[in-house]
């Protein structure tokens, strides 16, 4: 059944991408990479992880550290902090691409996730920056406003603490988030927070809140329409899945 909810899902992502003409700018995101092994099931493989890389230039984007223009940048982010990433930094490097990295900094030194000398490490790279996942990675749309303001305050403090550097964007747990919650992260400093609503970077649901794409396990022609923003019409599913008002 799952199988077939997901090539139903896939035909109309390809379907719907018709409608859609311009390469308008887009944030895209996976979760880690491996080669060998894989430190989780939501990993994608370098080889495809390459194949996106490809696809994505060879239609004609750029990718970015951040985009700037309404058309034809790509921003390509990683949730979590996985190990995978750090091992496999050289396929980063190879491809030449700038990357975003959002760390749950109570995970750090957590098995099969990146400790603080890697993490070091890897912000000495000028491909690389550093955002926030929060301190725990808790559903922020279902805990108090007490509780937020903790997730953001511990991760932003642990974060600039290590790296001396500010940190001023970050990305919801699961992609859950509130009004209250995108309030909280703006008085806080956070200038960019990213959703997991599909949709163009510009076309901000809410104020500073930039719509990104979940892509890790799309095959060439879903990655292609996704581009695209052929998963745009399931939007509004997100959203009911993913915010509270």
């Amino acid at each position: 059944m799952m199988i077939i909810r997901s090539f139903i899902k896939i035909a109309f992502i390809r379907l719907s991408s018709i409608f859609y003409v311009s390469k308008r700018s887009k944030a895209i995101f996976y979760h880690d990479i491996h080669s060998d092994k894989r430190y989780t099931d939501m990993s994608t493989s370098t080889d495809l992880f390459k194949e996106h890389i490809n696809i994505i230039r060879e239609s004609g984007y750029e990718i970015v550290s951040e985009i700037t223009k309404p058309n034809g940048q790509i921003e390509i982010s990683f949730d979590d902090g996985f190990l995978g990433l750090y091992d496999n930094m050289e396929v980063i490097n190879e491809l030449k691409i700038p990357i975003k990295l959002f760390i749950i900094s109570s995970f750090l030194n957590k098995s099969n996730h990146i400790n603080k000398e890697q993490l070091l490490s890897i912000n000495n790279n000028e491909l690389v920056s550093i955002g926030s996942h929060t301190h725990t990675h808790k559903a922020l749309n279902s805990i108090s406003t007490t509780e937020v303001n903790e997730e953001f305050k511990k991760s932003k403090e642990t974060l600039e603490d290590l790296l001396k550097s500010e940190i001023d964007s970050i990305c919801f747990p699961e992609g859950r988030f509130s009004k209250k919650v995108v309030e909280i992260a703006n008085q806080l400093g956070f200038k960019k927070q990213y959703c997991s609503l599909p949709g163009f970077y510009f076309d901000e649901f809410l104020p500073n809140v930039k719509n990104r794409s979940l892509v890790q396990f799309a095959k060439e022609k879903e990655f292609k329409a996704i581009l695209m923003g052929g998963n745009h019409f399931l939007k509004i599913w997100y959203q009911i899945k993913h915010y509270k008002s």
